[in-house]
């Protein structure tokens, strides 16, 4: 029989401590899925977006409609996104809020942190976003983005969301909040273009260093402001890998990024509060360097990369927590067969769950995943996760 909480199962897990049974993550939700557990709403987001009188209006009036109705329907779908995960019965939710992003016209997203996006349908009656390019091709463009984050206001405002939140949420699930959109690197790459960031790092090292100074506070101050709310665990998204190895030699990583994320971290471990740290592609020559850092937890171990997730807990196993192993391309999609699921999450459970640090979830989220599949993952693993482990 289960007898702990949510919360203390995850912690205690992130820890290396005994558990009752392995947990379950959900990596972040789309609003497709959300929709199927919450309901649809009446007049699709999509409709309402895309529409001609919309459009017009966006076009036209870009910035006095950003903050109240562009914003609004963003806060909105984050936050139905989060409610449907905790609504489900996870242990653990990757609960996002970032409302800092601007839209200077009906098809495009700009995020503070220096990129553009396409806003677009997601083939579901809802809108999602597309990488389109860099906002920063030069150092003049750096001196002229109009649009970097204001990080006080920023950090109150998901102080307020976070606080509200768990009050409702935080009881039955262990919120993994996740408060600015994009790690250090992983907004570089995205601000400067990924195969710009070698040249930008050699080139312009005092830019870059400036860059990460602005990327850093905000990340500072919004998960200070998650754990002052009661948020138990930070997320911090940096993808950093190719599905065949790393963007930048690990060398570079570490000088460029690693006394910041070491920072970073200490501020979370010194509010008494954990990280979890995800990064899609194949992080085999990164992991040794993540861990350093000092993350409680590693996120993704993409199933479709170079990426060995058995291996990675025979060599990893005792110094950080592994989160991940159930892929998305095929395994949670219509595609598959329920029993495929089972099988996969008996598997996982039968081969990582033994000495524990290790919770099931997802590699990441996709607007085609049905709430169903996700479900079947689920009851799998309270079925078969108890400890100790006899499969």
């Amino acid at each position: 029989m289960e007898s702990m909480s949510p919360r203390e199962r995850v912690i205690r897990t992130l820890e290396g401590k005994t558990v009752d049974r392995v947990p379950c993550f959900c990596a972040m939700m789309e609003s497709r899925t959300a929709d199927e557990i919450l309901g649809k709403p009446l007049i699709s987001t999509e409709l309402i977006t895309t529409n001609p009188v919309s459009k017009f209006c966006l076009n036209t009036f870009t910035e006095v409609l950003t903050k109240p109705i562009a914003r609004m329907n963003l806060v909105k779908t984050m936050h139905k996104r989060n409610v449907a995960q905790a609504t489900m019965g996870f242990d653990a939710i990757w609960a996002l809020y970032d409302d800092s992003w601007h839209f200077p016209d009906a098809k495009t997203i700009t995020v503070t942190s220096g990129s553009i996006f396409n806003l677009i349908p997601d083939g579901f009656g809802d809108m999602t976003y597309m990488y389109r390019g860099p906002g920063i091709k030069t150092p003049e463009d750096f001196e002229a983005w109009p649009y970097w984050p204001d990080t006080d206001a920023q950090a109150h405002r998901v102080y307020k969301y976070f606080k509200k939140f768990t009050a409702e949420y935080g009881e039955n699930s262990c919120i993994v909040g996740y408060g600015f959109f994009g790690g250090l690197q992983e907004s570089m790459n995205w601000a400067f273009g990924i195969d710009k960031v070698p040249i930008w790092i050699k080139k312009h090292p005092n830019y870059v260093n400036r860059y990460l100074d602005i990327i850093e506070e905000v990340h500072v101050k919004t998960e200070r402001a998650m754990l002052e709310a009661g948020v138990p665990v930070v997320l911090i998204t940096d993808d950093s890998a190719f599905k065949t190895g790393p963007f930048l030699n690990p060398k570079m990583v570490e000088e460029v990024f690693g006394h910041r994320y070491k920072r970073i971290i200490k501020n979370v471990h010194d509010k008494g509060a954990k990280v979890v740290f995800h990064s899609c592609g194949d992080n085999t020559k990164l992991f040794d360097i993540f861990i350093g850092w000092g993350v409680d937890g590693l996120h993704a171990y993409e199933n479709t990369s170079n990426v060995d997730i058995y291996n990675e807990k025979k060599i990893h196993g005792d110094k950080v927590t592994i989160i991940g192993g159930v892929g998305i391309d095929y395994l949670l999609t219509e595609r598959s067969k329920d029993e495929e699921i089972v099988d996969k999450v008996r598997e996982l459970i039968k081969r990582l769950g033994p000495g524990g640090r290790f919770i099931v979830s997802p590699v990441h989220s996709e607007d085609s995943m049905p709430a169903r599949k996700l479900q079947v993952m689920l009851d799998a693993v309270k079925k078969y996760g108890k400890y100790p482990i006899n499969i």
